[in-house]
């Protein structure tokens, strides 16, 4: 029986060759949009799960709030040094704790053999506790993970650096000369880890133990609960300990240490545990990440967009499974007259949609790999061929297909089961009274999708532009960075800028510890003098060299650039004297406070700047003091030619004439802006794929209902036609209900786009406002989209020869 349905099904399909190609593009469009997504998103879980005891492990983050509005003015992720053994001294419930300082990516240190020529930047690096394998599972090619961060000076490789530093050789024990001058370290590898093991927001390149002189050192020294947020800090509670019951012990934990620190500072902090398998999906907003992390509520609006592009390609199969309904009456009529019964009829017409649509998802596999490398640009991910071939992939594909099939064919065959054999018999099919309507209400649907798609994609893109075009308050064109680096090539900052000075091509060289757009977390606490000195404001700092607003572009508002004798002298922006209360007639000469640990600092203001935006314009530009510094991270290099591949040839050429053992690496800064705003393009481009393909699958729709409309209106449209009725007025009866839809269509889209991008638009401080006319032109595109498709359908319509359609009346 199940087997003669499936070959009624499929003589059905290869019957109506047209309308099957229709259905079938429309639903392998909608899988492979599916099927992408369900990928990405899949390989979006399972972050550091390949822990041992993963569900045991937390990351203690920190929020700090200012006791003046109680806002919060740090969410990090990161917690202070002193509080991870603590934690492990108090509570018996903590087994194990470590810390792990993150040198970033725009610090990382020089790494090179002993007497070897080639040294790299290694941005991927931790300082961290020897128990830091206690805590973390790595599985070691090389060496063992017990003891092997325990004596000072040695570090452990990633099996990607070992093969870099070493290639085929065996690293254990050999010798590492990791940066310059008296920053320099002579470092012992002790051990390899394999880092394709496992998905982790670690992903280091290398551990470099904390019992190492220097940073480490310093992080040991540091006592004070209440500053210094820098570390990330990880615990592993024992079997069946309740984090929720440790957390709520950490605000008496935090009274017990810290109260006196916390009181000089100014602020109040608590702590929260996270675990580490929630790190990668559940951080969104969170401040000094490791790695850049995904959000939840963003790949649920992916899933959700995906399936109701999927959801309209089951709309399109069921209009033009239902438009080619008259043309099957007979058939039922003749099955319905020899015994078979409604339900038989069901079971056969979900079965040519299921048929349909697992075709359409066996076809969407090798197509979703073809497309592959513009799915890895769209999603800004790293899909293989292989994750197709997950069993969870594939598994989800057989569900979809079977899921959407059962969709898309359960009206259709309802309906078509429903025809009346002896109605059928006698020559007269009609369809059911509300079959109409409901048929239109799917269009309305379709239609409301793609408007608030288009929708979507303008706003977008207008803001997307807008963070492009506006005035950062500098002048991020032709605006290079080189990066320092290392301690050798900062103090031989000066013969640098002289030497880059006079290369073909610059015209202004300055240097500073970040760079506009690169992400600043140095702060200080800074108050009046003669104020209450737990009464603090944060300050954002940055060391700088002289003639830096000159190279930026950036302008004074009063006073002077700072000179390269100055110590205590500074410049702030007009954000700084706004939160402080000062006048910029008053700001010349006024000083500022920065208490620590019962030292105080005396800060002169010599000049005020514009403000201008160090970081994106989701932030509110925060007050910024610069200060000299004479051994600055970075150069920056205003440049005044086009010729740039010759401009940065003389640029190495410089450096190499007085940097050895170090490389030649630089960015363009504007480069440096855009990447800011990473996560709304890759929005907008998947917005813009999205738009297209609901619009590409709403016209198959369409031709789907015109076609029904037009089979039914023949008779219709020959009578017209034999009365005198011109073409045009025949199209114009066909096509009016149509731009009726669409106008119910757009009345439904505006208000639920306006909301939904109004939402997204809170997100930046600086914003467009949402124009009238974006709704006016998205109308008018579907507009113009559905009359070209009803147009193409109606016209043939109305061309016909009367003839043939009333020869039987």
């Amino acid at each position: 029986m199940i087997r003669n349905y499936f070959k009624i099904a499929w003589r059905s399909l290869q019957k109506n060759k047209l309308q099957t190609f229709i259905n079938l593009l429309g639903l392998t469009v909608g899988t492979v949009c599916c099927l992408s997504i369900l990928v990405y998103t899949i390989a979006q879980f399972g972050y550091d799960t390949h822990h041992k005891d993963a569900e045991s492990l937390y990351r203690v983050r920190t929020e700090n709030k200012s006791r003046g509005n109680n806002s919060v003015n740090s969410n990090f992720a990161t917690a202070g040094p002193p509080i991870a053994f603590a934690l492990k001294e108090d509570f018996p419930e903590v087994t194990e704790a470590c810390r792990i300082v993150y040198y970033g990516s725009d610090i990382g240190k020089v790494i090179h053999k002993p007497n070897s020529d080639q040294s790299y930047y290694e941005p991927r690096g931790y300082l961290a506790d020897s128990t830091v394998f206690n805590v973390f599972t790595y599985r070691f090619i090389e060496g063992t993970p017990e003891n092997a961060l325990n004596a000072p000076n040695t570090i452990v490789l990633s099996s990607t650096l070992k093969k870099k530093l070493f290639g085929n050789q065996t690293a254990l024990n050999k010798t590492l000369i990791r940066g310059s001058g008296e920053d320099e370290l002579t470092l012992t590898v002790t051990g390899v880890f394999d880092d394709t093991f496992g998905k982790s927001h670690l992903n280091p390149n290398y551990f470099l133990t904390m019992n190492t002189p220097g940073q480490g050192e310093f992080v040991r020294s540091i006592q004070n609960f209440a500053t210094q947020n820098f570390t990330h800090t990880y615990i592993k509670l024992a079997p069946g300990s309740d984090a929720g019951r440790l957390q709520k012990k950490l605000p008496g934990f935090l009274k017990k240490h810290g109260a006196k620190d916390l009181a000089q500072a100014g602020f109040d902090k608590k702590l929260f545990l996270q675990k580490v398998t929630d790190i990668h999906l559940y951080s969104y907003g969170i401040t000094m990440q490791i790695d850049k992390v995904s959000s939840i509520k963003q790949l649920y609006i992916l899933v959700v967009l995906a399936l109701f592009i999927q959801l309209v390609a089951c709309i399109n199969f069921i209009n033009l499974s239902t438009a080619r309904a008259s043309k099957r009456a007979s058939e039922i009529g003749v099955r319905k007259a020899i015994g078979a019964d409604k339900s038989v009829l069901i079971r056969q017409f979900i079965g040519e949609s299921v048929i349909l649509s697992l075709l359409a998802s066996l076809i969407s596999l090798p197509l979703t790999a073809l497309i592959q490398p513009f799915i890895n640009i769209l999603t800004q991910g790293n899909m293989s061929f292989l994750a197709l071939l997950d069993w969870k992939v594939l598994l989800l594909l057989l569900s979809l297909g079977i899921f959407t099939g059962l969709v898309a064919g359960i009206y259709p065959a309802w309906v078509l089961s429903s025809v009346k054999p002896a109605r059928v018999l006698k020559g007269s099919v009609h369809q059911q009274a509300g079959s109409g309507n409901f048929r239109k209400g799917l269009v309305v649907f379709q239609f409301v999708v793609s408007i608030v798609l288009i929708i979507s994609v303008i706003i977008i893109t207008q803001q997307l532009k807008y963070t492009q075009d506006k005035d950062m308050g500098f002048d991020k064109k032709n605006l290079i960075a080189v990066r320092l680096g290392t301690e050798d090539a900062s103090k031989k900052f000066d013969a640098l800028k002289r030497e880059m000075a006079i290369v073909s091509g610059v015209s202004q060289v300055a240097g500073c510890n970040r760079y506009p757009s690169e992400f600043n977390k140095s702060d200080l606490s800074m108050h009046l003098p003669g104020k209450d000195p737990t009464n603090l404001i944060s300050v954002i700092y940055n060391g700088i060299s002289n003639n830096y607003f000159k190279t930026v572009g950036t302008s004074l508002l009063a006073g002077r650039e700072l000179r390269p004798n100055d110590s205590s002298q500074v410049v702030v922006n007009k954000a700084t004297l706004d939160v402080f209360s000062i006048p910029l007639d008053n700001a010349i000469g006024s000083k500022l406070m920065n208490t620590y640990e019962g030292e105080s600092d005396e800060l002169e203001i010599v000049g005020v700047s514009q403000d201008y935006h160090f970081a994106s314009l989701k932030e509110v530009i925060k007050p910024i003091l610069l200060y000299n510094d004479t051994t600055p991270s970075w150069l920056i290099i205003r440049a005044k030619t086009t010729d740039y591949q010759s401009l940065l040839k003389g640029l190495k050429q410089s450096w190499e004439s007085i940097i050895t053992n170090t490389p030649f690496e630089y960015t363009f800064v504007d480069r440096e802006v855009e990447k800011l705003y990473t996560e709304e393009k890759r929005l907008a481009n998947i917005s813009i794929t999205l738009s297209f393909l609901a619009i590409l699958i709403s016209c198959l729709g369409l031709f789907g209902l015109v076609s029904f409309i037009a089979e039914n209106k023949k008779k219709e449209i020959g009578i017209r036609k034999v009365l005198g009725a011109k073409i045009g007025s025949l199209v114009k009866l066909l096509v009016r209900d149509f731009v009726i839809l669409i106008i119910i269509a757009l009345l439904v889209a505006v208000p639920l786009a306006y909301y939904f991008m109004q939402n997204w638009l809170q997100d930046f401080t600086y914003r467009i406002s949402i124009s009238w006319w974006v709704f006016l032109l998205a109308g008018g595109v579907s507009l113009a989209i559905t009359l070209l498709t009803v147009s193409i359908q109606t016209i043939k319509a109305a061309i016909a020869n009367p003839v043939k359609s009333l020869r039987t009346e």
